[in-house]
Order: C-alpha cells, then sequence, then structure tokens
C-alpha cells in the first residue's frame, strides 16, 4: 500500500455549517492507492437551452437616458408616474441597453433590452425582496463570427438559495430578438448525478470525476460520515463572464456541493465550478472543479 499523502492544517477546529464545531486531527491524510476510491473523469454534460422570443413592450415607457441603481429604481418604481423605467446597465460601444420595468397594476417586474434598434421585452427578474445587479456583456459566445448579447439576470435569493440565470441573445435578420437561457437541470440534476462521497477510516471526501477532496472538516458536530448518502448541487448557481480584445468571452459557472444526508440537507461543504460552452442552442458543462472551502 502507498504511503498516504499528509497535508497540514492550520486550524484544529473549525466550524461547520452553524451546527457546531468539529474537532480535526492537525493532518489531513488523502488517501491513495489501494485506499483511493475508484475513479474516473468527468465527462461533459449538454442540454438544450430554453428557448423564448423576444416580444414588443407591453407598456408605452419612455427609455431614459441616466444609469440608475436598482435599489434606487426598486424604490421609485414603486410609484408609477416616479421611475417606472430604470436603466441598469448600458454598453455604449456595441448599442446595447438593458432596463427593469415596473409592471402595473399586477407588479413584478420585466426587463426590457435594446439591441441597436431593436427592443424587447424578456420576463427577466431582478431579485427580491432585495434587488440583484445583473451583469452585461457582448461578444461571440458560440464561435459563429457574430456577437450575441450574453446577460446574467437574478433568479432566486434567500436563506440557502443565491441563483443566477444566464442568458444568450440572439438577432436575426428581421431584429427580433431570441433569448437561448441556460437550462436549471443541467447544474441541477445533470451535475448532482456527478458527485459522490466517499467515507474512508472516519474521513469523508467529496468525489467528482477524478478529483477527491476531504470535507470531512465542514461536516456538523454529531453527523458520522458513513451518514451521508452522497452529495447535491443545492440551491446556488453563479454565471462569471470575461471578456477579450478580439471580441471572445468565457462563461465560468461557480456553485457549491451540500450533503446528502437526513436533517442536512442545506449544509454547503465545498465549492464546484465548470466551464460554460454554448454552440447551436446547446448549452454544455466541462472542465469541473470541486474544491474544499478555504
Amino acid at each position: 500500500m502507498k504511503k498516504l499523502l499528509p497535508v497540514l492544517l492550520a486550524l484544529a477546529l473549525l466550524t461547520g455549517c452553524g451546527q457546531g464545531e468539529y474537532t480535526l486531527e492537525t493532518t489531513i491524510r488523502v488517501p491513495t492507492g489501494d485506499d483511493a476510491p475508484v475513479t474516473s473523469p468527468a465527462q461533459p454534460i449538454s442540454a438544450p437551452a430554453v428557448v423564448k422570443e423576444g416580444r414588443e413592450p407591453t407598456e408605452d415607457f419612455d427609455l431614459p437616458a441616466e444609469i440608475v441603481d436598482i435599489r434606487e429604481w426598486g424604490e421609485r418604481s414603486s410609484r408609477r408616474d416616479d421611475m417606472p423605467v430604470g436603466k441598469l446597465i448600458e454598453l455604449p460601444e456595441k448599442d446595447v441597453a438593458l432596463y427593469a420595468v415596473r409592471v402595473y397594476p399586477a407588479g413584478g417586474s420585466v426587463a426590457w433590452l435594446r439591441w441597436g434598434d431593436a427592443l424587447a421585452e424578456f420576463d427577466w427578474t431582478f431579485g427580491g425582496p432585495n434587488m440583484v445587479m445583473p451583469a452585461l456583456q457582448c461578444f461571440d459566445a458560440d464561435n459563429d463570427g457574430q456577437e450575441e448579447v450574453v446577460a446574467v439576470t437574478c433568479g432566486g435569493t434567500g436563506t440557502g438559495v443565491s441563483i443566477d440565470v444566464l442568458h444568450i441573445v440572439e438577432e436575426n435578420e428581421e431584429g427580433i430578438l431570441t433569448d437561448y437561457t441556460f437550462p436549471e437541470e443541467l447544474w441541477g440534476e445533470r451535475m448532482r448525478s456527478l458527485l459522490d462521497t466517499a467515507a474512508i477510516d472516519d474521513r469523508l471526501y467529496g468525489v467528482l470525476g477524478e478529483e477527491l477532496v476531504d470535507i470531512t472538516r465542514q461536516l456538523p458536530a454529531g453527523l458520522l460520515p458513513a451518514e451521508v448518502k452522497g452529495l447535491g448541487t443545492g440551491a446556488i448557481a453563479g454565471f462569471d463572464l470575461e471578456t477579450y480584445r478580439d471580441g471572445c468571452g468565457d462563461i465560468r459557472f461557480c456553485g457549491s456541493a451540500c450533503l446528502d444526508a437526513a436533517g442536512y440537507n442545506d449544509c454547503y461543504v465545498a465549492d464546484l465550478t465548470a466551464s460554460v460552452t454554448y454552440e447551436d442552442g446547446i448549452f454544455t458543462l466541462s472542465d469541473f472543479h470541486l474544491d474544499s472551502f478555504t
């Protein structure tokens, strides 16, 4: 049997998930050789986008010229005559702007996306009760030689909940804007199927593909490694956008893994990341990584 690889810890006492303290040894032992579980590379997973065509704005509001903070818009838009429309983001060099629009009298809000002469309404949300600022970029997301509008909006917030929604918007020859939304099932059900745990020598390891991460220190007091059934993706999902001078860009998924254990399903124990690609209406996650909390 090969020797076990020691990884020194800076702390011997850490708090797990707000449930209590867990006492650690001063050395974490990562199993190798005969001690390690059988793993294999995590293969990319793909799913079709949720496709929705933009519609004509349902309200006849003027488009404001000045940028406004989303929290200010949220407060002032409650009064119809004050600020029903707020310009949140503008990319002047791309002739693109994103607006938050209050829906009266039913309440709620929608998004208006202006791209050149085209203006379309989409059922995008901005969070609540706390408004969350969206992100907006413009780059060639599918490597077809044409730029798309890439937006990230808030799909939900709360205790243990932080969900971003990724939109890629394309414009056809008639000027119609169509939203291709990243399907939630891809980071939820599909990504969850790639996760596992391994209980070895009273320690618990998270497994994603060939990556093995010791998550023992994240266990709540009183929960034994053998009582954990596996890992899930919970309700945390984010998307980071990065653009380059050549008109290209990268999209990165950032989430967290949670315990699959009775009474502890809202306990997050590790970070999840993956690369996001988009082509011909299909989203793909690949290059998965599972990292311990720092």
